[in-house]
């Protein structure tokens, strides 16, 4: 394996190594999460029409995340949430295989993480989802890549959901004067 220093390039890529990562806050929930530089924002609904934040790599690698007000009667759990997500991954994808689930923490919230790999218009493609449920929010973050780039998914997005920060939501006095007219 070739590993690169950040004086290997001596300043040839204007977002190299030491490029700051950029951060995104959630508008229709309460979370933020840094990309690293080398990450380009794509258009959400480019990638999914229910995401709100999409990020690529090289155009090899995707992650996006899609937040959602959870009904408050039932109250869906984690495992609802994460049930509901391989349903609807099941359908988009052939011969969906599940490698592994485990729980995974974000900013100290429990979730659950699932690896997956299946087939996408006959290409094999590997798949990171984590679920997260909080503060009647439902939160499910998924990136994906083509099979031979499994490795380098598996890096990115660690990296990624280390960033995750779950922000207070807006309290109720502040959701009412966001409404109110300005005098």
């Amino acid at each position: 394996m070739l590993t690169f220093g950040a004086s290997a390039c001596k300043g040839c890529d204007p977002q190299g190594v030491d490029a700051p990562p950029w951060r995104v806050e959630g508008e229709r929930a309460p979370y933020a999460l840094s990309f690293p530089a080398s990450w380009i924002a794509e258009p959400p609904h480019s990638i999914n029409p229910h995401a709100e934040v999409a990020a690529s790599l090289n155009d090899t690698l995707f992650f996006m995340v899609i937040p959602q007000k959870l009904p408050t009667f039932p109250t869906p759990d984690v495992f609802e949430l994460q049930r509901l997500g391989i349903d609807t991954l099941d359908q988009a994808v052939d011969n969906l295989i599940i490698d592994r689930q485990s729980p995974i923490r974000l900013d100290g919230i429990e979730g659950l993480s699932v690896i997956a790999r299946g087939e996408l218009d006959g290409d094999p493609v590997r798949y990171i989802n984590a679920y997260l449920v909080r503060d009647g929010y439902g939160f499910q973050l998924i990136a994906f890549a083509s099979d031979e780039h499994s490795e380098a998914l598996i890096t990115e997005v660690d990296a990624i959901l280390a960033s995750w920060k779950n922000l207070s939501p807006p309290s109720a006095e502040a959701d009412q004067a966001a409404s109110l007219p300005s005098p």
